[in-house]
């Protein structure tokens, strides 16, 4: 960048201002989430304590969990453990290997990009949990029991808890089974991945209640702007819009953003600009921007849509050739879009508590995503007419509810586009007039026109 200057790491050590500010993401709350293995640990933890506790409780809790325990000597007790452990690590297999099978085929016949949705569902992050936290109990306890003085009949509380346990893991196992069955029909897939998206653009949507209205462009960048770069590498998970503002108006300064959530970036690489540039650096600069290992569906709805689009073209391909799928993933997308119309996107304006803009920050606009819903499914599946029929619909099911004339502009080009594509895939095919006429009509809606009936070429 021509007349740009760089924060070196030796003025890394000046001390910044304090603030108490808003943030848009806590990191400790963001790894509780995305982390998989702090729950079975806890589960772990949670086991071998209540295997220490119930085998030889307290005496203060003895009279309490007496009424609870089952009279056995300690052969019985450690026997009836036994038995327990054995039935649940039987059925924890079952859950392993029922999950692996499924997530196989998954990602065989409709995207590799799916594991994320099976890791992040309750298989993962509390059914194997109960697993291994009764587990670890019936170990740990049957340990303890070899520690017991006497072998007479006496109240084993731990016998009660092994019965709760394991009907807890029955429970689980049927949930399990049931759930998995659930997510193998592709309806159940689309729908889950476009409630997610669904459910990040309205996280986004909340943020931007106070941002300037409307969005002012970035300004042009000058001699005394500096930038600042990636201590890392990775994708950019999130950005704290929120805590860049105060850190800005603390200042005096103006932070742009050049790089928009599910972006990759390289160590070194340029995140933003800081107006006007100043010899000194700021690490909550970059700490203001998480850096993932890979995307996640969060705040990166463009994941999302990302994951419906390869579908529908994994199941356009002549491998799969399943058109069917394709048409259940673009009426989620219809569904995702006509969502997304109302709400506030493309590029954010952060301003002061006097209105003076501080933080701009990249991100998609409505145009980007409905070209990202339709382009590529368009060139995998424009010799499709039922396919071709489908995405004129979304277009034209998006431009009935715009309300800006940006929008609908941007439906126009779908349309065309769409049109054209078709054009060229199907030359001499019976049904190009019958996409043209319902190219028209969707056009028309734009315009007060009814919505036409859907053609039985496109169920």
């Amino acid at each position: 960048m021509a007349g740009a200057r760089t924060f070196g790491h030796g003025l890394e050590r000046l001390p910044a201002p304090r603030l108490v500010a808003a943030h848009d993401f806590h990191r400790s709350r963001w790894w509780l989430r995305q982390s998989l293995w702090w729950m079975p640990i806890v589960g772990a933890l949670l086991g071998g304590l209540m295997g220490v506790v119930l085998v030889r409780p307290p005496s203060g809790l003895s009279p309490v969990l007496r009424g609870v325990a089952w009279d056995a000597s300690v052969v019985e007790a450690r026997t009836m453990l036994s038995t327990v452990l054995g039935i649940v690590l039987t059925s924890l297999s079952v859950v392993l290997s029922l999950s692996m099978i499924v997530v196989q085929n998954a990602a065989a016949q409709y995207s590799p990009r799916l594991l994320r949705m099976y890791l992040r569902g309750p298989g993962i992050r509390f059914i194997i949990p109960i697993f291994i936290s009764t587990s670890i109990f019936c170990l740990v306890a049957t340990e303890m029991l070899g520690f017991t003085p006497t072998d007479g009949r006496y109240p084993r509380p731990a016998l009660g808890m092994a019965m709760v346990l394991l009907i807890l893991c029955e429970a689980a196992l049927v949930f399990h089974v049931l759930n998995t069955f659930q997510l193998m029909r592709v309806e159940n897939i689309v729908r889950q991945i476009r409630q997610d998206a669904l459910d990040g653009a309205r996280a986004l949507a909340r943020r931007r209640r106070h941002d300037v209205e409307p969005p002012q462009p970035a300004r042009t960048s000058s001699q005394d702007t500096v930038v600042f770069r990636a201590h890392g590498q990775g994708f950019v998970v999130d950005v704290d819009g929120a805590s860049l503002l105060s850190w800005a108006e603390a200042r005096g300064l103006e932070v742009h953003v050049d790089v928009a959530i599910g972006e990759p970036v390289t160590r070194g690489a340029v995140l933003g600009r800081v107006a006007p540039g100043r010899p000194e650096v700021f690490p909550h600069l970059e700490k203001a921007i998480l850096l993932g290992r890979w995307r996640e569906q969060g705040s990166d709805v463009a994941l999302c849509m990302r994951q419906l689009v390869d579908m529908a073209v994994k199941a356009l391909s002549p491998a799969v050739n399943d058109p069917y799928t394709a048409l259940e993933v673009v009426d989620q997308l219809t569904f995702l879009l006509c969502a997304l119309e109302p709400m506030r996107l493309g590029p954010r304006v952060l301003a002061d508590s006097s209105g003076r803009p501080r933080v701009f920050l990249r991100a998609a606009t409505f145009r980007d995503y409905l070209s990202l819903a339709t382009r590529q499914i368009l060139r995998y599946g424009a010799g499709e007419p039922m396919v071709v029929l489908r995405l004129q619909r979304l277009a034209g099911e998006v431009g009935q509810r715009a309300t800006t004339e940006e929008t609908r502009q941007a439906v126009r080009d779908a349309l065309h586009l769409i049109q054209a594509e078709a054009e060229r895939a199907q030359v001499g095919m019976p049904d190009l007039q019958e996409l043209r006429r319902h190219g028209a009509a969707m056009e028309r809606l734009m315009e007060g026109g009814a919505m036409p009936p859907v053609p039985m070429l496109a169920f």
